[in-house]
Parts: structure tokens; C-alpha cells; sequence
């Protein structure tokens, strides 16, 4: 095994029949990274999936917080096996407390119409490293080169998040669509507030993703330069959606994402004189 901390934290153990334990990613008494625990339910459906057979899509609600100091333990269940696809749902708790649901599906790849949107190209390198928005402990942001590009405002704006891992890593392609749902998460909702001039740290909203949707078209890099370019096209009644495309140094799309997440107004109580 690598000496990656990021591989690490994504390797998930086999406990029991279909059962397996993720390590935490600290610390403790802190919340959960909800891209971890996604990322982490993948891997343990890919562990039950026949060598023919790449994932499609991955669909995840994330019901309660997480103790980000405690492992989670996945449960699988074989949905269904048929000659060229499969399907997975992952059930994720510590202890008695269910954190995330999960379905996973997968495909034998085969010939047929290939298309993709293209965005433009640029250099990342001549971008400065960032990292994310605002504070992330619970990540090896060592390991996770990140340079952010914001565009327009209010409806028309557009996050541009260029990332890429700068640990070795295994030529294992689902590890790298596993770290690529990983770091797709990290402040995934934030567009829905910064079409208002706000900001998830900004701590003017209640904002965390409730659920999220990945769709994979192509081989994912993790260890090469990734474009998550961001949008959100509506939000109402406390919950906004963001929509992202993940595209390659090319400017070509290798997944489609869907995120919605909570941005409830937090109020200011007003103290009796």
C-alpha cells in the first residue's frame, strides 16, 4: 500500500460478510466530511463488484452528522447482479446512528455514441494555490493541490476549482473516482450562497449538502490536473442545487454532479432590553 494519507483514509477494511469498516478522518467531536463517507461507501461497493464491471454513478444521501474521530462501518447489499450491469446500496453507521444511504451502479463498458461538452481550457499552473474556500482540518491538504478561479455574479456565476493529487498513487481507477467524489465535496453547496454574495464561511446560513449524485463517463486522474466547474441554477425553501461538470486538463467532461444541499438563513436572536 502507498504511503498516501489520502489512500489511507479511503481504504475501508472487510469485517464481516458485504460489512466493512472505514478508517476516521479526525478530529474527534468534530463533523464528519460528507465527501469522505461518500467516497468511503463507493470503495466498499467496489469491493463487492465482479473485475468487469466500472461504476456509473453513485447517488448518496447523507441523513445525520457524523463523528469525523470514529470509524463508519458500510454494509452492502447485492441489489441486483445482471449479465452487464450491477447495482449496490451501502448503509453507513457508527454505531446504531445511520449516517449516509448509498446506491451505487455499475456497467460492463461497451461500444456505442460517445459526445461531450467542452469548457475552456486554461493553465492551472498559472493560478495560485488556494486550497479551499475556507477551513478543512479534516483533510491531508498536503496531498491535495487545489487553485480556485471564481467567475461572474449572481445567477451567472461559476466556480472553476482545478485540483489534483500530489501523492503517489496506485494506477487504480476506481481509488481515483473514489478521491475524485472525495475532493468534489469539499464545500460542494457554496455556489448556492455566492449567487447571493455569501459564502458557506461567511456563517450567515445553516448550509451542508443533504444529498448528491455523480454520474461517470470517462477515466478519471486523480494524480493529474481536474477541472470542477460549478453552478447553481435554482434554490428555494431553505435548499439550493448545484450542478457541476468535472472535466479533464482538455477541457473534456468525465462526470456529471449534482449536489443539493441545505442554506437555511440563520436568525439573530434579539435579547429583552
Amino acid at each position: 500500500m502507498t504511503g498516501s494519507a489520502l489512500t489511507r483514509l479511503l481504504a475501508v477494511t472487510p469485517v464481516g460478510e458485504d460489512i466493512f469498516e472505514g478508517a476516521p478522518n479526525g478530529p474527534a467531536g468534530k463533523r464528519a466530511y460528507g465527501g469522505h463517507l461518500a467516497a468511503q461507501a463507493l470503495t466498499s461497493a467496489c469491493r463487492t463488484i465482479a473485475d468487469d464491471r466500472v461504476p456509473t454513478s453513485l447517488h448518496v444521501q447523507f441523513l445525520r452528522a457524523g463523528d469525523a474521530g470514529e470509524p463508519v462501518r458500510y454494509s452492502v447489499e447485492r441489489t441486483h447482479d445482471g449479465r452487464t450491469t450491477s447495482s449496490r446500496r451501502v448503509l453507513g453507521r457508527q454505531g446504531e446512528r445511520l449516517l449516509i444511504s448509498a446506491t451505487a451502479l455499475f456497467a460492463v463498458p461497451a461500444d456505442g455514441p460517445q459526445h461531450s461538452d467542452v469548457t475552456a481550457a486554461e493553465d492551472p499552473e498559472q493560478l495560485a494555490r488556494s486550497g479551499p474556500i475556507g477551513p478543512a482540518p479534516s483533510l491531508p491538504l498536503g496531498e491535495i493541490d487545489i487553485r480556485i478561479r471564481d467567475d461572474g455574479d449572481g445567477p451567472e456565476f461559476v466556480r472553476r476549482l482545478w485540483w489534483r493529487i500530489t501523492a503517489d498513487l496506485p494506477d487504480d481507477p476506481l481509488l481515483h473516482t473514489a478521491i475524485a467524489i472525495y475532493v468534489t465535496d469539499i464545500y460542494g453547496v457554496d455556489p448556492v450562497l455566492a449567487v447571493h454574495g455569501h459564502s458557506m464561511t461567511d456563517r450567515t446560513h445553516h448550509a451542508a449538502t443533504t444529498d448528491s449524485s455523480a454520474w461517470f463517463h470517462g477515466l478519471i486522474r486523480a494524480d493529474r490536473w481536474n477541472l470542477l466547474e460549478s453552478r447553481s441554477p435554482a434554490a428555494a425553501r431553505g435548499r439550493g442545487v448545484m450542478t457541476g461538470g468535472l472535466y479533464n486538463a482538455h477541457g473534456n467532461r468525465l462526470a456529471t454532479l449534482v449536489h443539493e444541499g441545505q442554506a437555511v438563513t440563520r436568525t439573530i436572536a434579539v435579547q429583552p432590553r
